[in-house]
């Protein structure tokens, strides 16, 4: 068969031909179109979810400058309560001036090296403290400590009966205690 054979052929039923011809055109077309549906509509579902994190991005920016503030604010409230790990001195003074406050007698202030989890820009800056006098007074120190200026966390803390230098029991009160903490305060480096 050559091709003056086949242009014979076709011209006995051209549009049979064609529309064959046309059908296995057409069916390449959807062949190759239906493949790439479930790519066209991953790319639908991914758009949309974009589209929707803009729109949520959108709704939510109504106060962003006030939250930003706020957010600035609270940032430089946290690091003015941060201790310097390296002042000694500075960190002392604190409790010196809670010892002034609440009318105890500051025993002993004894600073560890600052310890540092992780990655962390902040370290944790251990204290043991003891104090001494009228429960009032060292339960209000405590007091002032967890509420105070520094963030603190308190490892452990013992409460005793305080017993003095002095053998004079009737100058001694009997509601004089000795408070021992160990403490952290949140620093940084």
């Amino acid at each position: 068969m050559n091709a003056a054979d086949l242009v014979a052929i076709y011209k006995k039923q051209p549009i049979g031909y064609g529309c064959a011809l046309a059908s296995i055109v057409l069916g390449a077309l959807i062949y190759i179109r239906t493949s790439t549906i479930e790519e066209r509509q991953d790319e639908f579902v991914a758009k949309s979810a974009e589209a929707a994190k803009v729109l949520s991005n959108v709704r939510n920016s109504a106060g962003l400058p006030e939250q930003v503030a706020e957010m600035q604010g609270l940032a430089k409230e946290f690091e003015g309560r941060l201790i310097g790990a390296g002042s000694l001195a500075i960190n002392q003074q604190y409790f010196y001036k809670l010892e002034a406050e609440n009318q105890v007698k500051l025993l002993d202030v004894r600073p560890g090296p600052p310890v540092r989890n992780g990655k962390s820009a902040y370290v944790a800056v251990p204290f043991i403290v003891s104090v001494q006098g009228p429960f009032k007074q060292v339960l209000s120190f405590l007091q002032q400590l967890e509420n105070g200026q520094h963030f603190c966390r308190f490892t452990s803390v013992v409460f005793n009966k305080s017993v003095g230098a002095s053998t004079d029991t009737a100058s001694q009160s009997a509601s004089t205690m000795a408070l021992t903490i160990n403490l952290e305060l949140l620093g940084r480096q």
